[in-house]
């Protein structure tokens, strides 16, 4: 059986001869019921601490969980951040280095192009010079005609022409 404070202070005893002196007994039993009382209410006062500490306790877990969860979300958010940088990073490169191939290609085909242009406007170039030298030289050849043979005032103009020939393009 339980007791409390009031219990004990209200406990009464048959009397017997020979007994304990009563104020004694009394006095002895408002003590314990004192000290009952004050244990009573120092658990009482842990108990209320000590629901107040689970709540806490409580709290500290789930703010804990709530951490954890939110560090497991920034981990997995930067990880796929940067595996997407890295997929980013690479398609950059891939489209440089496909930039960069075009370019040569178009570089090489330039090239290939003014070479071919140059080599063209060379070959005109010469034949543009032995047609030039080509006239030069039939008109050094008709000079010389002219100068060899006099014309007559006698022989018609219309003979000289038909003997130097008539002068050429090429």
């Amino acid at each position: 059986m339980k007791y409390t404070s009031n219990d004990i202070r209200g406990a009464t005893f048959s009397r017997r001869l020979r007994g304990a002196d009563e104020s004694e007994l009394r006095a002895f039993l408002d003590g314990v019921a004192g000290q009952l009382e004050q244990l009573e209410r120092e658990f009482s006062a842990s108990q209320a601490r000590c629901a107040q500490l689970e709540r806490e306790l409580e709290r500290y877990r789930s703010l804990d969980q709530g951490l954890r969860d939110t560090l497991l979300e920034v981990k997995t958010t930067s990880e796929g951040a940067r595996e997407a940088a890295r997929k980013e990073a690479e398609l950059i490169v891939r489209e440089a280095e496909f930039k960069a191939g075009q370019l040569l290609a178009g570089g090489r085909e330039e090239q290939r192009r003014l070479r071919s242009d140059l080599e063209t406007l060379r070959e005109r170039r010469d034949s543009f010079t032995r047609r030039i030298r080509h006239l030069l030289e039939q008109q050094l050849e008709l000079v010389d005609l002219l100068s060899q043979s006099e014309p007559s005032a006698d022989a018609p103009a219309d003979q000289e022409e038909h003997r130097a020939g008539p002068p050429s393009d090429h």
